[in-house]
């Protein structure tokens, strides 16, 4: 399901270049995006205020991990989580045993790392450098190896 929402997602709000802008997405789809300074130790926060979805991202974070947390956020609400998710780094783990929080992050690297694309780069393209991937889709290290596993591109 997190996959097939982010796809939806991208198919409705995705201009088709790379790197994918999850904030553009989001906006697109009526979600407010804002810096929150106020985070402290956490990456984002997703929340409705006055019935309307909002993100907020931790400003002191690289745009890398802000750039997931969107996403990740983005999720949350795609998948109609609730109403209400701090994030902090427990979220964004590796291994991810709370269900919600591993569908947001399934939900994040597909919107960020289209599977489509991952085919036409890798599989037409010959494009195998690690390092261009990862620059080429704006993630770290861990997104794309972790995606790239998921789709038998193991690096």
């Amino acid at each position: 399901m997190p996959t097939m929402a982010a796809r939806y997602m991208l198919s409705e709000y995705w201009d088709g270049f790379l790197p994918v802008d999850p904030a553009v997405i989001a906006r697109a789809a009526d979600v407010t995006v804002e810096h929150d300074p106020g985070l402290g130790e956490a990456f984002g926060r997703f929340e409705f205020v006055d019935g309307r979805p909002h993100i907020y991202t931790n400003p002191n974070e690289p745009d890398v991990r802000q750039r997931f947390t969107i996403a990740h956020e983005l999720g949350h609400y795609a998948l109609e989580h609730g109403n209400w998710f701090i994030d902090t780094e427990n979220e964004f783990s590796k291994v991810q045993l709370d269900t919600v929080e591993r569908q947001a992050n399934l939900f994040a690297l597909e919107l960020l790392i289209p599977s489509c694309a991952v085919e036409i780069l890798l599989g037409k393209r010959n494009i195998s450098s690690f390092r261009t991937l990862t620059e080429m889709f704006k993630v770290s290290d861990l997104a794309l190896e972790f995606k790239l596993k998921k789709l038998g591109w193991a690096p």
